[in-house]
């Protein structure tokens, strides 16, 4: 089996942010430089992406949720199972629904949810400015 489904909110819980806020913070819809990106603005913390669904998934530490507020996000809670990839599937593998773009290297570490919440606001200005060009 490729996935996991594991709760959120005991060892881990998941921010889920939407490709386009993640690639417009990366400044490219190529996975391979997203994918560098997360790794570098996340310091290599956790981060697997649902290509069907088209979302990230970055794993932060527990209790994140109970300050979480960033718009086009979700938190997900203690309430939450999320199917995660077996650890070796990453971007190599583009086949696969979801695959790591940034591997787990070791369990107890994850995301920082300040750092998450930096690319989140500078994904969603970037495309509001986008959006406000193209308007014109």
């Amino acid at each position: 089996m490729d996935v996991a489904l594991l709760r959120c909110g005991v060892h881990f819980t998941a921010i889920r942010v939407p490709a386009a806020v993640v690639f417009a913070a990366a400044r490219s819809e190529d996975r391979a430089r997203a994918d560098e990106y997360l790794g570098a603005a996340l310091l290599g913390g956790p981060v697997f992406v649902d290509r069907q669904s088209g979302r990230y998934y970055c794993l932060v530490p527990v209790g994140t949720c109970a300050t979480w507020r960033m718009p086009d996000t979700a938190c997900l809670t203690v309430d939450s199972f999320l199917g995660v990839p077996h650890p070796s599937i990453d971007s190599s593998r583009y086949p696969a629904r979801s695959f790591w773009c940034v591997p787990p290297y070791r369990p107890e570490v994850v995301c920082q949810a300040d750092a998450v919440a930096q690319i989140v606001s500078l994904g969603r200005f970037l495309l509001a400015g986008a959006k406000e060009t193209d308007d014109v």
